[in-house]
């Protein structure tokens, strides 16, 4: 196989080629797969607003999304004192429609979200959940979402702050989002 010298400059190339495979590049993981993602499926920044049962803004939210997070715009998961609504089974979705039947504490509802608008610049969802025992319990939100361009910088998928807000808690990995 010959000396020692000989075999490193042999293999020179391969080791080079796994440097770049597991990272070593100078350049961090993580930057490297934001600039893979923005080339991929460029996240926005998209504002959330909530009307009231009058119509009046009731909350606005801005989040950086990718489209994972924009295509869960148009599903919901409602709570009821802090208890998620847990699907019985797999929902209905069809163009402008995602329907679900969950339960909590024993308590079956009734879940619709009906979509009009442009789902990639700006929509409006309107979101019943329903009592399936015939109390007529129930509730009703409409939530406006509107593409506003670009990320701020800093921010990654999931981030979200109140509008005039500083960035809060990462909606994808919670208090994880914090430690950066």
């Amino acid at each position: 196989m010959g000396n020692p010298p000989t075999r490193a400059r042999g293999l020179a190339p391969a080791l080079l080629l796994l440097l770049v495979l597991t990272g070593c590049d100078g350049e961090p993981r993580e930057r490297r797969i934001a600039a893979h993602q923005q080339l991929v499926d460029p996240p926005a920044l998209w504002k959330i607003e909530s009307y009231d049962h009058y119509g009046r803004v009731s909350g606005v939210l801005q989040v950086c999304a990718d489209r994972t997070v924009r295509e869960g715009f148009g599903r919901v998961g409602p709570e009821v004192n802090g208890q998620p609504c847990v699907n019985l089974r797999g929902g209905v979705e069809r163009q402008g429609l995602y329907a679900v039947r969950c339960q909590i504490a024993g308590r079956r509802y009734g879940v619709t979200v009906n979509r009009t608008g442009d789902p990639e610049r700006n929509f409006t969802a309107t979101i019943a959940v329903t009592a399936l025992d015939g109390s007529g319990l129930g509730a009703r939100q409409v939530r406006r979402f509107v593409r506003q361009g670009a990320c701020p910088t800093g921010w990654t998928i999931g981030d979200q702050a109140r509008l005039g807000a500083p960035r809060g808690e990462n909606a994808l990995s919670g208090a994880w989002g914090h430690s950066r």
